[in-house]
């Protein structure tokens, strides 16, 4: 970081330590970067910025209300085809206003559970009403029953 709180140098990572160094706090990290006027030395102790993960532009999006949490995980309930209710553990991504990043454990064809979570229990059949998808930028407005696509 320079003077003016920018970052004026641009590289990638080509390595990080697997632990930081409980004595001093620090992560060994090694980068690789145009250094053209020999202003970074070896052994310099520098700030750096990472950028976030990027999100895959179909990535699959469930409401972040309708996510339970017990010992086995993070879940969402579903509803298979004869409309039972069926709980499936999930990898999550990054969060979209109200929608979350589903990375794995549902498909885009899924109907996802999000009113009245209290009445699903597994192994229940219900009888579904669907709604359309809310935008990653609405608030907590009406209830929707399946995964959205960003």
């Amino acid at each position: 970081m320079d003077s003016s709180g920018g970052f004026p140098y641009h590289g990638t990572i080509e390595y990080v330590a697997p632990g930081i160094d409980p004595s001093t706090g620090t992560l060994l990290v090694r980068g690789i970067l145009p250094n053209p006027n020999r202003s970074l030395l070896p052994g310099f102790f520098v700030r750096i910025r990472l950028p976030r993960r990027l999100t895959a532009q179909q990535a699959l999006l469930a409401p972040n209300r309708a996510l339970g949490e017990d010992q086995g995980g993070r879940y969402l309930l579903v509803l298979n085809k004869d409309n039972v209710v069926e709980q499936r553990y999930v990898q999550l991504g990054e969060l979209f206003g109200t929608l979350r990043v589903i990375t794995s454990g549902i498909s885009a064809d899924d109907r996802v559970v999000t009113g009245e979570l209290w009445r699903a229990i597994p192994g229940t059949k219900v009888a579904p009403r669907l709604m359309g998808s809310e935008a990653p930028s609405s608030g907590e407005t009406g209830g929707d029953d399946r995964s959205g696509r960003q």
